[in-house]
């Protein structure tokens, strides 16, 4: 079985079911393990909303779709088919964020007197 995302993942819900198309394009936290929805007959993770909102429209078993504010202890399962996962950050190197290199520089002070040659600035 291919999976789309990991457990751990962030991810956009890209499908759901009717009545709960309000849950579509939201971010969401990944957990596992994978396991078949008899309902749905569908591999789903365990899913809560990524952000500051815990409203999620769900379904259960057979009644009709209600919001609920939930967490990981309510249970929420979305098949992993239904999710699109959202790749790491990457911030490519440029040379305002790469490491400083070390380099054996003489420190020059402008307008200090150059004792070589007798405190005389040329």
């Amino acid at each position: 079985m291919s999976l789309r995302c990991k457990a751990g993942d962030l991810a956009l819900v890209v499908y759901d079911e009717p009545g709960c198309e309000y849950n579509i394009g939201r971010a969401v936290e990944v957990r596992g393990p994978v396991s078949t929805n008899p309902r749905l007959d569908l591999p789903c993770w365990l899913i809560r909303p990524a952000g500051s909102s815990r409203h999620w429209r769900v379904v259960r078993g057979s009644a009709p779709a209600r919001t609920e504010t939930v967490s990981w202890k309510s249970r929420i399962e979305h098949p992993d088919a239904w999710l699109l996962p959202i790749p790491p950050l990457t911030v490519p190197e440029t040379e305002e964020n790469a490491e400083p290199e070390e380099c054996e520089a003489e420190l020059v002070l402008a307008g200090a007197p150059d004792t070589e040659r007798g405190g005389v600035q040329s």
